[in-house]
């Protein structure tokens, strides 16, 4: 093992089933911690006095800071040790979600909201990477697995638990509630994560990171503002030109750097690039019944917001349940099989899903969402092994930001363009859907398994073979 001297069998094995604990509770605190918010932003909203279009930069801005921190937070990983950089993230982490629940502006959560999406970037970046070093590659999978378990129980439990804060406590403690929690998982980390030696001699590529500073905050500023602006609008056209400019510029700083922020011949490997193509594909397509979902329910249906809730935890309950049977069925089978066909189910249930109309009862779309969940749950475990075991040892720490990258991108760009098709197609919101608004949401839905599609076939043509990690 890289990072770690050798144990006693039993003493390894509880090494190792430390080391799990730490990061799966830590990335189940994370998931539970973004959906908890979700159900404050009403309360917030009322209590601070802003619009819902401002409230909803309260989301925004943890995704933008994420998203502009992920590859360089693996890579300091990469450099200076997977376990500092986890240990800093969540403590960092703690402190913002200190300072967001006494915020009293706007403007001042915000920036603890941003402070936490670098925290978030922090722990997402390496998390995977400690686990990939501390375990055999046999294990990987299985190991992956339970950590996609962990995140989809805090999706599941988030919206009820925030219901009940926000009820009883105020939209505060929906922040205020991570901080003791932080606390036992930083100290669980602190006793339990393995220690290794950073890598004498490595630099960090200031110039690739200024360029994806520059850059990605447009990308993603265009991907999340495109809607509103409109399409063709300066504003987007402006920042998309900005963005891909300066990802244009990054890659040419990343081709002539040795020891970059993103080693670009990771992506030469099939099975490396075709596993994060697939991902991509993956949360483009979930992301679209992210955002289309409640409106379909409330307003196509005429269903509660609580009803609503109800049938969504449907998808993650049953994405927690199979996320790590299928990662141990990966460890025997291999990825692509499982891979491939988790895409063709989402494919399917995504398909099914749209066509359901105006007359639906919930078990048909509890049935269709938990197709959805079954193929992603199948999918994600799978995927995420072949990823991290296409990267060498020492670029776990990249692999790892790459498959949270891929997340980020696809959140993005799923919300993006299912709301665009949707609005294409003469679908409108905040109002009682009529037949036009129902067919558009068929057609948006069919699009996104379209993706789904396309991410099977990625993930079946991607060939290559994995490496050991660790």
């Amino acid at each position: 093992m890289a990072n770690s001297q050798a144990l006693p069998g039993g003493a390894e094995t509880g090494r190792r089933g430390a080391v799990l604990a730490a990061v799966a509770v830590g990335t189940l605190l994370s998931s539970l911690a973004g959906s908890v918010v979700n159900l404050a932003l009403p309360a917030l909203g009322t209590d601070l006095g802003i619009t819902l279009e401002d409230s909803r930069w309260v989301v925004q801005s943890f995704l933008l800071a994420t998203g502009v921190c992920l590859l360089a937070a693996g890579r300091l990983g990469d450099m200076w040790g997977h376990r500092p950089v986890y240990l800093f993230g969540l403590g960092l982490f703690g402190l913002a979600s200190l300072g967001a629940g006494l915020a009293t502006r706007l403007d001042v959560l915000l920036v603890a909201r941003a402070v936490q999406g670098v925290a978030g970037a922090a722990t997402m970046a390496v998390g995977p990477a400690i686990l990939t070093t501390t375990f055999p590659a046999g294990q990987r999978g299985r190991v992956l697995g339970l950590v996609s378990t962990a995140t989809y129980v805090g999706l599941t439990l988030g919206p009820p638990l925030g219901g009940f804060l926000v009820a009883t406590l105020g939209w505060r403690w929906c922040f205020l509630l991570n901080v003791p929690l932080i606390g036992i998982i930083l100290a669980a980390g602190l006793a339990w994560l393995p220690r290794a030696a950073p890598r004498l001699g490595a630099r960090f590529d200031w110039g690739g990171a200024g360029a994806l500073l520059l850059g990605l905050p447009f990308l993603l500023l265009a991907l999340s503002e495109g809607r509103r602006w409109g399409w063709g609008s300066a504003w987007t056209l402006g920042a998309l030109g900005a963005g891909l400019a300066g990802l244009a510029a990054f890659v040419w700083v990343e081709r002539r750097t040795r020891g970059g922020l993103l080693d670009l011949a990771l992506f030469r490997n099939r099975l490396f690039s075709g596993s994060v193509l697939s991902a991509l594909a993956n949360y483009v397509a979930l992301f679209a019944v992210t955002i289309l979902m409640p409106f379909y329910l409330e307003e196509g249906l005429g269903r509660t917001p609580s009803h609503t809730g109800l049938l969504l935890s449907v998808q993650f309950a049953v994405m927690a349940l199979v996320a790590s049977p299928a990662g141990w069925l990966s460890d025997r089978l291999g990825s692509r099989l499982l891979a491939t066909l988790g895409q063709l189910l989402m494919a399917g249930g995504l398909y099914a899903l749209g066509g359901l109309g105006a007359g639906a009862g919930d078990a048909a779309v509890a049935a269709c969402l938990g197709v959805i969940g079954l193929g992603t749950g199948v999918f994600i475990s799978p995927n995420s092994s072949a990823l991290m075991g296409a990267a060498p040892a020492e670029r776990q720490g990249t692999a790892s930001s790459v498959m949270a990258e891929a997340r980020v991108l696809g959140m993005l760009v799923g919300v993006s363009l299912a709301a665009a098709v949707f609005s294409a197609a003469g679908g409108r919101t905040g109002q009682p859907w009529g037949v036009a608004d129902f067919s558009a949401f068929r057609m948006a839905l069919a699009v996104s398994a379209g993706v789904a599609v396309l991410g099977a076939l990625a993930a079946a043509l991607r060939g290559g073979k994995a490496v050991a990690a660790g």
